[in-house]
């Protein structure tokens, strides 16, 4: 979230007195109040603000096996159609610890005329998250089988230091979608299965940034206005917290196919999510900026946001070269492209916020091996994936997002403590290609600088049949 400010008066003061300057602002101006909704941190393990951490077993193998995983529960996530192949009552329960790192390096930052934005580099502004999902699978007849899932499909956060360079763009971002995940899959003959899922999303958001009044004033009404208040650039800021929640609806379908004993193919859909957002803006507006809110701008106010979280279509393969080796591979395409601008639409005077985005669609591809031991206890595995980013360039990246292309390179355990209960261990490392960014804020600073970025994730499972 950005907030800036435009202020349309465009007559030349004879006298300066706040009456006057109230009264053609409102007939003549209004202050715009924006923000980039999704331009989130690095607590998002996937491209963009996806998740990819629901299942411990598949994290094991960079996900490589998903599309045709028939071992734990997060099949309901991934291909409901797998669940056929549930022979009793299944209940997955995994969570995962991520441990982000990410720095920003400044090198050009400066403002609209040029002089060098105040402030620090915002420090380690990624923080440890916890992410958790649960699976349930009941076997209701021979041929149909129910399933129910609980997680986190899209989330991210990060927090800089309130005075650093950047403080006009981002601060403070959240986002946490809560994804209830009822479905069915239907066995149609004994090598085909089919699937579907209906999705409840709940979404929260919290964004706040700073607000540069001094460039503003100083930008529209002149130094002879502004600078006798103490509004010079730098030097008076306010601030703006948006908090917002939303529910939204989708749903998954899903195919799996038995080739033979040894090859399993599957493939699935998941569905766009749209999402009506409805937010409450706070602003924090200093003693003598108090002239800027005379025409209902920089007031405490709601605010509506529509944006639509992506489809994405998965498919895969997985093969049993023989009793102790298998291998798998699957490949992610998400439909970023639909992210092309967020408008919000304010219930005060402030006009409608467009903020453009043009991100981009994107792959993602996987690999892994499973090694099993001669008892059956064990299972090791390994696996890399490339995971591109949806940004085009660094003139769209954002602080909120400074997000990049990935490599995640894994590794796996899973040890059968009974024969109806299974434990997984997982740890995973993502390379990043640490991106640069060059984007301009609302009030025309230049955010110039490179972000040093990598992350840890590791995950703990249980599996209980019954």
């Amino acid at each position: 979230m950005s907030i800036f400010l435009i202020f349309n008066c465009k007559k030349i003061f004879e006298r300066f007195n706040i009456e006057t300057i109230a009264d053609i602002c409102r007939r003549q101006g209004i202050f715009l109040l924006g923000f980039v909704l999704l331009q989130y941190s690095m607590a998002a393990m996937s491209a963009g603000i996806a998740i990819m951490e629901q299942s411990v077993k598949e994290l094991g193998q960079a996900f490589s096996g998903a599309p045709t995983n028939i071992s734990d529960g997060s099949m309901v996530f991934f291909n409901p159609a797998a669940m056929s192949h549930v022979q009793s009552r299944l209940v997955t329960s995994a969570g995962y610890i991520s441990v982000p790192f990410a720095q920003f390096h400044n090198q050009s930052s400066a403002t609209v005329s040029g002089a060098p934005l105040r402030g620090g580099d915002g420090g380690d502004f990624v923080s440890p998250s916890f992410i958790p999902n649960f699976y349930y699978v009941h076997p209701l007849t021979n041929r149909i089988t129910f399933g129910m899932g609980f997680n986190v499909p899209f989330a991210a956060r990060n927090s800089y230091h309130s005075d650093w360079k950047g403080r006009y763009q981002a601060i403070d971002s959240e986002v946490t979608t809560y994804n209830f995940n009822p479905s069915l899959s239907l066995k149609v003959t004994e090598k085909l299965s089919l699937g579907v899922g209906f999705n409840v999303q709940y979404l929260t958001s919290k964004f706040t940034n700073a607000i540069d009044l001094g460039t503003g004033c100083v930008g529209r009404l002149g130094t002879s206005i502004c600078t006798p208040l103490g509004l010079s650039p730098q030097q008076s800021d306010g601030h703006i917290s948006l908090k917002g929640d939303s529910v939204g609806f989708g749903y998954n379908v899903g195919a799996f196919y038995t080739l033979n004993s040894k090859i399993h193919l599957g493939a699935s859909y998941r569905s766009r999510i749209v999402h009506d957002i409805d937010n409450h803006a706070n602003f924090t507006i200093p003693k003598n900026a108090a002239i800027l809110t005379l025409s209902n701008s920089f007031v405490d106010t709601g605010a509506q946001t529509s944006v639509t979280l992506p489809d994405n279509v998965l498919f895969g393969f997985s093969y049993r070269i023989n009793p102790r080796w298998a291998f798998s591979a699957d490949a992610l395409w998400t439909h970023w492209s639909l992210i092309r601008e967020l408008r919000t639409d304010f219930k005060s005077n402030q006009s409608d916020d467009v903020q453009p985005l043009n991100w981009r669609d994107t792959w993602r591809y996987g690999g892994g091996v499973n090694y099993f031991t001669e008892d059956g206890k064990w299972i090791f595995r390994s696996g890399f994936a490339y995971d591109e980013t949806p940004i085009p360039n660094p003139a769209n990246r954002s602080a909120r997002l400074p997000d990049s292309n990935r490599y995640w390179l894994s590794v796996g355990v899973t040890y059968a403590i009974r024969q109806n209960i299974t434990l997984h261990g997982a740890y995973a490392h993502l390379f990043f290609d640490n991106p640069t960014i060059n984007r301009r804020g609302t009030t025309g600073e230049l955010l110039a600088g490179k972000y040093t970025e990598q992350a840890d994730i590791i995950g703990l499972q249980l599996d209980w049949r019954f």
